[in-house]
């Protein structure tokens, strides 16, 4: 089970690295250097961040969707538990 956790750590910290690099390119392509404006749009799709949705159609890189965010973290967290030890 400790192989497998550590893999699921890898890959839920890999995915985090694609996310990001995914919310830096969608919206400083959308929003130029005021990009940090898009900040909640990085974990959360408030009603600011659901106006990506037409501008995506003018830009290159796909419309960030915060989910795959929430699972990295979901398997990256998953791999932590089946790393303790059961006695």
């Amino acid at each position: 089970m400790r192989k497998i956790g550590n893999l699921m750590m890898v890959f839920g910290l890999a995915a985090f690295v694609v996310a990001t690099a995914w919310w830096y390119v969608f919206f400083h392509e959308v929003l130029g250097d005021e990009f940090q404006l898009a900040r909640e749009c990085f974990y959360w799709t408030s009603d600011l961040c659901s106006l990506k949705s037409p501008i995506s159609l003018f830009v290159d890189v796909p419309e960030y969707d915060p989910r795959l965010l929430w699972a990295a973290a979901a398997l990256f967290f998953a791999g932590i538990f089946l790393r303790i030890p059961l006695r």
